[in-house]
């Protein structure tokens, strides 16, 4: 017998409590057996819930007697499944209820039927009540207590905005190809077509009242727009490629930057991606805009078996990081991190910039830039390798939007506009006899 939609939620759910992948994998690979609305409802209902797990699991504690013992850890998956669909998405109160103590019987533990009726039954009486008590910090700001903690170190002013951000609905903005159109051309187009949108802050960027399927974007398939976040196309108009310039694009996947810098130039660009399967989509998007680039599926923290030793121009470094300025796009990354993850990646971060700045011809730029608002991963990060690279200096970032650091530009998420993001552009000196022979 096929599993239903809310036995497919409860196994999500009780995954991500396990910390066993992450919330896209989960998705995609247990919506291959429901229906494409089964599917969306799937998705609404996971995402929705990771953007209210502490409360729900503050709520969840109150209506239990007594904590759920390690083996039966499925039943809290049950019991904030059905907690999300009776109050948050509306979902008739029958059904929930019904189905969500069915789910108990196919997960191995039917002596729990009773349980989970009286919880939910017992929330439907008191929802509005539960729902307004937030008791705990976390519960409050539905963050980890170390995530806020350092959210609050490091944005003193502007903590509280970035929290309230993460919690809400990111915008969906889409990047014009420059070779086949213009954002004010494309504009004119959507508007046409009865698609409400604004332009963006990036000079190619587009932002969409609503968001819907690429399918249904005009030119989509011709190659005409993607869809990239704004603070994402900055990192292109940062770098700035010039013509016939050699460019590496290291920790290239899904392959937006790749793409935008090639729509800007006719560059030559080497795109790294660790995962081979990742570099299929950076192809797959090269062949919808008609572009090209060298693709290699290597690990960027070293440069044996896929450099040729010619020195590159330009870097766009893109580190892997905490994605702490992503978290409205993937409101998993609040359950998948911890403070112990975060120090693993900063010693992996350093790894790849020593790595890939001896590709860099003298003379060259680097442009380092993270999806994280953690100074650890950005300015602190900069400043140890400068610390590190006597030939390595800072350059300044022209008219990119942000908070300016001392070594770069952070961007906050803005519900109004991209994601948080950072930025910092280096530059290598010559080596110090070519210097003194000047």
């Amino acid at each position: 017998m096929s599993k239903s939609l809310r036995t497919h939620a409860c196994e999500v759910v009780y995954a991500l409590q396990n910390q066993q992948s992450n919330l896209d994998a989960l998705l995609k690979k247990h919506g291959k057996q429901l229906s494409p609305a089964d599917q969306r409802h799937l998705q609404s209902l996971c995402y929705g819930i990771c953007r209210e797990w502490f409360h729900l699991a503050e709520i969840e504690s109150k209506l239990l007697d007594k904590p759920l013992k390690a083996r039966d850890q499925i039943l809290s998956a049950i019991v904030r499944c059905g907690l999300y669909e009776l109050g948050w998405m509306r979902s008739k109160d029958y059904a929930v209820v019904s189905e969500y103590v069915n789910v108990t019987v196919i997960e191995g533990r039917p002596w729990a039927r009773g349980l989970i009726n009286a919880v939910l039954r017992q929330f439907i009486r008191k929802q509005s009540e539960l729902k307004m008590q937030r008791h705990g910090i976390e519960a409050l700001w539905n963050h980890p207590a170390w995530l806020i903690e350092a959210i609050q170190t490091a944005w003193p002013d502007h903590w509280e905005r970035v929290l309230v951000e993460n919690n809400v609905h990111p915008p969906m903005t889409l990047r014009i190809n420059r070779l086949k159109s213009t954002a004010s051309e494309y504009l004119q187009t959507l508007v046409a077509h009865g698609i409400d949108c604004i332009a963006g802050s990036a000079p190619d960027s587009i932002r969409l009242t609503e968001p819907r399927p690429v399918h249904d974007l005009p030119g989509f398939s011709d190659g005409v727009v993607s869809v990239q976040d704004e603070s994402s196309q900055w990192a292109s108009i940062a770098l700035d490629p010039q013509p016939s310039e050699r460019i590496l694009d290291a920790c290239a996947a899904p392959g937006g930057k790749t793409c935008h810098l090639l729509e800007m130039a006719s560059c030559d660009v080497t795109a790294l991606d660790i995962s081979e399967q990742r570099l299929t989509l950076i192809k797959e998007n090269l062949i919808r805009l008609g572009l090209r680039a060298h693709l290699h599926p290597a690990d960027a923290s070293h440069v044996d078996g896929w450099w040729d030793q010619q020195p590159f121009d330009a870097l766009l470094i893109d580190l892997p990081c905490s994605a702490t300025g992503v978290i409205r796009r993937h409101p998993d990354v609040r359950l998948m991190r911890s403070e112990s993850a975060l120090r693993s990646l900063t010693g992996m971060q350093s790894m790849i910039l020593d790595a890939v700045w001896t590709t860099l011809k003298p003379g060259g730029r680097a442009l380092v830039t993270t999806c994280s608002v953690l100074p650890q991963e950005n300015d602190v990060q900069i400043e140890n390798f400068l610390n590190h690279h006597s030939d390595a200096s800072i350059a300044k970032l022209d008219g990119i939007p942000g908070i300016k650091t001392p070594f770069g530009i952070q961007q906050l998420p803005d519900h109004s506009g991209g994601d948080g993001f950072y930025y910092a552009l280096l530059v290598k000196s010559p080596p110090q006899h070519d210097r003194a022979s000047a």
